[in-house]
Parts: C-alpha cells; structure tokens; sequence
C-alpha cells in the first residue's frame, strides 16, 4: 500500500487530537489536518463537570497542548467548522464553511453527542458535553440555586458532587434502583446512594422524567415524573449518556479510519487515546501496541474511583474494605477476574490493572 501523502482528521476531540500526534510522532511527514466543530483548540473533557464548574481550572487551563505546539507539529488546526460532507471515491471532505480538502486517508474521530429527552426542553435546560455546554451551565450553578439531575450515571454524579460544593441543591434522578447498579453492581449502588444522601442529595430512584414544565416567560420550574409528582427547580442538568456521531456514516475501512466515542470505544480517555493510536499506527502500516483492558475513573463525593475492565461479564462481586476506601473485584464464572473498582486507593490500582490483564 502506498503510503499516504494526506490525513484529514474529523474531530478535534481527545481521539482526533491524539492521533494526528501519533502519526507525527511515529514519522508521518505529509500534509495533516485536524478539523474541529467547536472553535476550541483540543481540551479536557473530564474536567467539565468537576474543576471547570468549580472555577479551580479555567478553559485555558483544559486544553491538552499550548497553542505553539499545533504549529511546531505542522499540524492545521481547523476549528469552528465541521466537516458536512465526504466524498469517498474522490477523497475530498467540504467543511460548514466551503472549503473542501483533499485526503488520502480520513480518520472519523467525531465523537458523541449528549442525549436528549423527547419533549421539549424550556430554557434553564443543559446537557454537558463540551465546553460550551460546562460554560452555560457553570453560570447557573450559583448558592441556593435547586438543580435537578436526570440520569445518576457518572457525568450525573459528578455534577452533583460538584454543585453540592457551590451550595447547591441538588435532586438526582435514578431510571434504576440505586446509582451504577447495572455497572458496578446492586451492593456498590446502594453504597454510592447513601454516600450522596449523606452530602445532601435527594436521590429520587425507579423514577423517569416524563415532561419539564415551564414558567410564562419560558423558563424551567419543575420536571413532572412519570407517576406525576413533580420536583420543582430552577435548573436541569439532562445526563442520559450520548450517542455516537455517525452523521458522515460509520462504515470504516482503509483508507477510512475511526477512532474515539463514534467508533463505540467503551475505555473513555484511556481508551479513546489507545483507539486514536492504534488508528495511527494503521495508517502507517505499523504493527499494533499490545491491547490493555479499558480503564476509567471518576471523582465524586470525596471519593476517587478508578475502574479498570469490563464489569457487564461480571457474574460476582468480592468487596473488601471501608465505605470510603475499598476494592471490588469482578469476577465471571470460574472465578476469573474481568474488572476491578479501586475506591481511595491509587496505591492499589497498578496491581489491579495487572492482575485483570494478566486474567484476559
């Protein structure tokens, strides 16, 4: 195979950002772009619900590299457009704003878009996807104000940590019986539910939102619950997972590449960088790194958690230690070792990461 004299890289997220330094890194000396929608340099997403909303970190502070080092790298920076339209046989891709650039290979690194519900949402609604969702969203988290969060997965819960922390209120609402059931497991859900009702969150679980309702200058007052109550509220935070971005399609093959959320990576950052790597080394026709299990981590309530494998194989769970410092183990049947939680303990998480690759 020829090797290419082009890349377009679709997406300036993690994923994109990742791999379009790859390739310069491992010798790749031919022309690179990295198209962004949004008009910011590649950045941070986990800090969005955390540091940023807090203002302990500014947006100049979330991005991954100064703006001299796109430069350095001879990689162009294309951001505020999206890419609208690709051709295949002619190998061109046209951006919002007209320009059409030329590719020999094309890495779809376009990502996820957050979920909406399906009715409308009245102003003082927010998802929390990218920077410009965590700006409007930080405005409104002030003392005193009520939050009410639909969906407890962990972007849910983090935001609650968070706004707990500027004195706010915070309603939570859980689709299941408790916070992570499904991923982490009954007994680790109910210790997260009384972790947040001890700093003051009115968890509301088994519970769907079914309409916001709206004040009569078309703000939101209050989300109506499927059996009719309604949590009244000055804010809502929609946190219901998100759907990759397939908007110029998901079939893949070379000379086309993807990468990141809209190639279903399941790792998060670990595994959007590791994706966005190996998309690279493809490309350049080098051999693959060795494959290491997904790896995630979340900070909420005081406590740092940090998951590593795949909990849905998951037949048991072993659970040692305090509510605050503890490690699960996941095991399937056989009592082979699929994933581990590390709650407290950074210390601990190295061994673990280990012992489930060793178990894969």
């Amino acid at each position: 195979m020829t090797p290419p004299r082009s890349v377009l890289v679709v997406g300036a997220g993690l994923a994109g950002a990742r791999c379009a330094e790859t390739l310069r890194a491992e010798g790749f000396d031919g022309e690179l772009v990295l198209v962004g929608e949004e008009p910011f340099a590649p950045y941070e997403r986990p800090a969005l619900s955390k540091e940023f909303l807090t203002g302990e970190r500014s947006a100049e502070e979330l991005f991954l590299r100064p703006n001299a080092f796109w430069h350095e790298q001879r990689i162009e920076l294309v951001l505020g457009q999206r890419v609208a339209s690709v051709d295949r046989e002619r190998r061109t891709a046209t951006t919002s704003g007209g320009r059409v650039i030329h590719w020999d290979a094309l890495v779809l690194a376009t990502g996820a878009r957050a979920r909406q519900l399906p009715f409308e949402a009245p102003a003082g609604t927010h998802v929390l996807r990218t920077l410009a969702d965590a700006i409007a969203l930080r405005r409104e988290l002030l003392p005193g104000a009520r939050l009410a969060i639909v969906g407890g997965g962990f972007v849910g819960a983090e935001v609650a940590s968070t706004a707990r922390k500027l004195g706010v209120d915070v309603t939570l609402l859980e689709a299941g019986s408790a916070p992570f059931e499904r991923a982490l497991g009954p007994e680790l859900g109910v210790r997260l539910a009384e972790r947040y009702l001890d700093h003051g969150v009115d968890i509301r679980t088994e519970t769907a939102a079914a309409a916001f309702h709206a004040r009569p200058h078309g703000r939101v007052r209050a989300v109506e619950l499927a059996d009719g109550s309604v949590v009244e509220c000055d804010v809502v935070l929609v946190a219901v997972g998100v759907a990759p971005a397939h908007e110029l399609g998901a079939e893949v093959e070379p000379p086309i590449y993807a990468c990141g959320d809209n190639a279903g990576s399941r790792g998060h950052w670990t595994g959007a960088a590791a994706e966005a790597v190996g998309a690279a080394r493809r490309i350049l026709e080098l051999d693959p790194l060795p494959a290491q299990p997904p790896f995630f981590w979340s900070d909420q309530f005081g406590l740092r958690l940090q998951l590593v494998g795949d909990t849905t194989h998951a037949d048991e769970v072993e659970l040692e230690g305090s509510h605050d410092s503890f490690v699960a183990r996941y095991r399937a049947r056989g009592g082979k070792l699929v994933a581990a939680l590390a709650s407290n303990q950074p210390a601990a998480m190295g061994g673990l990461r280990l012992e489930v690759a060793a178990a894969a």
